[in-house]
Order: structure tokens, then C-alpha cells, then sequence
């Protein structure tokens, strides 16, 4: 019996990239080798013990739970309203902090973190000695203390930091920058069809969400995926891509994946793709 796990990319999302010979089952790449897999989706982008057992709840009930309707409506083409795109940010905003990705993101970012906070503690504890100074002793005693704490967590990442970062609010402009984008919904009926990752939600991370000329890329299905511009005279809603433009990207999410590339199809081209060295990324017009 194949164990579920904890999934980093969530089941229902990779369903809608599933062989349509076997729907429960879909086509897996992986950086560094030529041939694919087609194993069951319940077994892809999952590990044991990933999170504890309550933030396993937490992404079901209140991140997966309330974004799985609005996938559905969007593979069904349905119009989406200013709520479902809400959602479905936060939905993405996690995708962008749950995978591998996103938690080698937060360890090199935690450096800098656990250097600001001690330096905050650090002048807080100066200040209460000139605030209470008959409290002095014990408040030294603390800040003697502090080095040996910050160190500890220098040598060990405390896991519960990247836990507590999974919850949507915790990046609360990426909340308001998404909504707010152009979004259409690219498709891909005749041609090529979509690509995910291990890493699904792409941006340029040297250029960020916030500038004029920013794009974010996800695709929500075989035959869907999102983009988002700052481009306002551009109608939104469901437009057919061109093939150069489902090729541009399904390239972002070769580039963007850690490990892992999904599928629907056993094809050579995949392969090729994920194991390319080199990589030019346009924008998309």
C-alpha cells in the first residue's frame, strides 16, 4: 500500500495534470535523469512528518478546503468573482511557502531574521536598564545570556519559524499585490499542454511582484494557467495561448521546479526540458 504523506504541492491541485488514460496517476520528471514515471498522484510531492499533524489541519480546512471550488470553477472556464480571487491568492501566497522551495527561501532568509530580532531584544533590554535601573541586575543577567541563545538557534533552524510563516497573513502584501494584478487565464486546448512542478507559482524573484513590468505565472491545470500583470488595458478572463506562448510557459515551470516536473503525457521533450543547463525566460505580451 503506497503511503500518502503530507503533501507540499496538494493532491487536488496535481489531479487536474493527471493521465486521462489513468486519471489517478500522473507522469513525473526529475532533474537529473531521462526517464519518467507514471505513478499514482496520491504518492507525488508528499513526505512523511513533513509538518505536525495541526498545520496539516490548518492547510486543509483553511487554505485547500476554500481554494479547491474556485480551481474547479476556473478548469470549468466559469467566471470567478473578487472573493474567489482572494482566495485563491492565499492559496498561492502558501503554494509559494509550503514546497522545498519555499522552506530553502525562509532558511537563508532566517540569518538576517535572528539577527534583527536579537538586536531588537538587545536594545529593549538597554532601554528597561535606564527605565527601571533598580531592575538592573536581572537585566544584565538577560543580556549576558543573549549570545548563547542566538547561538543556539544560529546552529539550528528552528522548524516552527517556517510553520508559523505557512499562514497566508504572515506575508500580508502579497495578499493585497495578487488580487490586484491582470489576470488572465491562458488555455491550452489543441496544443501542448501544461506543465507543473514541485514549485508551481512562478515570478521573477529579481524582480519581484510589485514592479510595473512584474509577472506571475501558475498553472492551474493541463489545459489552464493563470497570468498575472500590471498590464490594465488587457481584457481578463479565458484567452487560447499561442504556441510560443504555452511553450514560454512551460519553460518557467521546467526552470522553476526544484526537483520534480509533472505531466499528463510520457513524452521525450519533457525530459529534455527539465534536464536543459542553460536557460532564456521572456516576458509574456
Amino acid at each position: 500500500m503506497v503511503s500518502m504523506g503530507q503533501h507540499y504541492v496538494p493532491q487536488y491541485y496535481l489531479e487536474g495534470f493527471c493521465d486521462p488514460s489513468k486519471p489517478a496517476n500522473i507522469w513525473v520528471y526529475e532533474k537529473g535523469r531521462q526517464e519518467s514515471r507514471r505513478i499514482p498522484v496520491k504518492a507525488v510531492a508528499s513526505e512523511n512528518d513533513r509538518w505536525p499533524s495541526g498545520t496539516e489541519q490548518y492547510l486543509a480546512n483553511e487554505v485547500e478546503g476554500p481554494a479547491n471550488p474556485i480551481l474547479r470553477k476556473i478548469r470549468a472556464r466559469q467566471p470567478i468573482t473578487r472573493s474567489d480571487r482572494e482566495i485563491l491568492s492565499a492559496y498561492m501566497v502558501v503554494m509559494l511557502k509550503r514546497v522545498p522551495r519555499g522552506l530553502e527561501r525562509t532558511k537563508s532568509l532566517f540569518p538576517q531574521i535572528l539577527e534583527d530580532t536579537f538586536a531588537r531584544v538587545e536594545k529593549d533590554i538597554l532601554r528597561l536598564i535606564k527605565e527601571h535601573p533598580f531592575k538592573t541586575r536581572s537585566l544584565e543577567t538577560a543580556l549576558l545570556q543573549l549570545p548563547s541563545i542566538k547561538a543556539r538557534y544560529a546552529n539550528e533552524f528552528p522548524t516552527n519559524v517556517w510553520y508559523d510563516g505557512l499562514k497566508p497573513d504572515m506575508t500580508p502584501q502579497l495578499l493585497t499585490i495578487l488580487p490586484a494584478m491582470t489576470w488572465r487565464f491562458l488555455t491550452s486546448d489543441r496544443g501542448q499542454p501544461f506543465l507543473t512542478n514541485d514549485n508551481p507559482f512562478f515570478f521573477f524573484e529579481s524582480m519581484g511582484m510589485g514592479k510595473p513590468e512584474s509577472e506571475i505565472m501558475f498553472p492551474i491545470s493541463s489545459s489552464i494557467a493563470l497570468l498575472g500583470t500590471w498590464q490594465k488595458n488587457l481584457a481578463e478572463g479565458y484567452f487560447h495561448a499561442t504556441e510560443p506562448i504555452i511553450k514560454e510557459i512551460n519553460r518557467r515551470t521546467a526552470y522553476n521546479a526544484s526537483r520534480y516536473v509533472y505531466y499528463s503525457q510520457e513524452a521525450a521533450w519533457v525530459a529534455s526540458l527539465v534536464n536543459r543547463k542553460t536557460w532564456r525566460l521572456n516576458k509574456i505580451r
